[in-house]
């Protein structure tokens, strides 16, 4: 079957979030080992103490709802279907989907429940950030919402973290109809569905063709610690094609089973990484889709990452076309690595 012809090259099913990001200087970090003898780090904040917020900002964002917008900047056409409230924050993320030209036909307003937030505690002195996640409408999304011409007519499904029950149920059915119709499946689950669903994300991976995923992630899934190259290899024995590793700072590992290309970032200012993830992912699907080598792939998801670290926020300082990515690319150097996967 020809998926040039289908009418979409991406269809996300995931989250879609209002993010609050709150810049906390003053808040206070822990470092400590655990019974494993591993490193871990916590924010702390004091009993009954009130600490200053330099800032707070607040972003359209989710998974799946980001990676449909850096993939439609970038000339694909792309799809998000899932659930929002039917509220301002609802209607904030429906209009920052239409600015980047993303499908929203698939979107069901609900109600019941009000639109998923996050609230994003960044800390410029540690480049550290973590998330408070609500769900929301998110996990009334069931699989008698999906839009199933969509799915039948897309060249790849990703999809990303939906915990509840009705969610895994309809990724579950996504990924059937996209397979049935000799589309390709991405996956990009977060640590929130692997520590929730362990059992669920694995079956939910088993299917997929491609996938990225941070090296906590990876531990968590395949539960082989310390030993990074061993746990892809586990990937490639449940039938992944592709897998994605990123590494933050480290840069990514990108591999098909045989080939292993190790790419450094490229020298920037960080500010801020949240949906760089999601940057990475869209790049490994856009090098996928346009079979690109891994080489190229690589620097095609480093550098969308790379921009999105560069902005404070959100889908914010992203490539608005390909020729903006590409002039980023031939203005920063990568250091990449070769060699044998086995």
């Amino acid at each position: 079957m020809d998926t040039h012809k289908k009418e979409y090259d991406v269809v996300g099913l995931g989250s879609c979030t209002m993010d609050l990001i709150f810049a906390v200087d003053d808040i206070m970090r822990m470092e400590l080992i655990d019974r494993d003898n591993v490193e871990k780090k916590y924010v702390a904040i004091e009993n009954s103490s009130k600490l200053n917020v330099s800032s707070v900002k607040s972003f359209p964002g989710g998974s799946a709802a980001n990676i449909a917008c850096d993939l439609a900047n970038i000339g694909m056409k792309t799809a998000y279907i899932g659930g929002i409230g039917n509220d301002p924050a609802g209607i904030a993320c429906m209009n920052d989907l239409h600015h980047h030209h993303v499908d929203t036909s698939g979107v069901k307003a609900f109600e019941e429940d009000s639109t998923a937030h996050s609230i994003i505690i960044i800390n410029s002195n540690y480049k550290d950030r973590s998330i408070l996640a609500y769900k929301g409408a998110n996990d009334l999304f069931s699989p008698k919402h999906i839009p199933e011409s969509m799915l039948t007519n897309t060249r790849c499904f990703v999809w990303t973290s939906l915990t509840s029950p009705n969610g895994i149920e309809a990724i579950r059915k996504c990924i059937r109809l996209t397979r049935n119709s000799g589309g390709f499946i991405a996956a990009a689950p977060s640590i929130s569905i692997i520590k929730k669903n362990r059992s669920a994300a694995l079956e939910l991976l088993k299917m997929s063709d491609i996938v990225s995923l941070n090296d906590e992630e990876i531990e968590a899934l395949t539960e082989i610690k310390g030993h990074l190259h061993e746990a892809m290899a586990q990937l490639f024995k449940w039938g992944l094609k592709w897998v994605n590793l990123t590494m933050g700072k480290d840069g990514q590992w990108l591999s098909d089973g045989k080939t292993l290309v190790k790419t450094h970032p490229p020298t920037i200012h960080v500010m801020d990484t949240t949906g760089a993830g999601d940057a990475t992912m869209g790049g490994i699907i856009y090098g996928y889709l346009n079979k690109k080598s891994l080489q190229e792939t690589s620097i095609i998801a480093s550098s969308l990452s790379a921009m999105e670290i560069e902005t404070p926020g959100v889908r914010v300082g992203l490539p608005e076309k390909f020729s903006e990515l590409q002039k980023f690319i031939d203005e920063h150097e990568f250091q990449q690595e070769t060699s044998n996967f086995l």
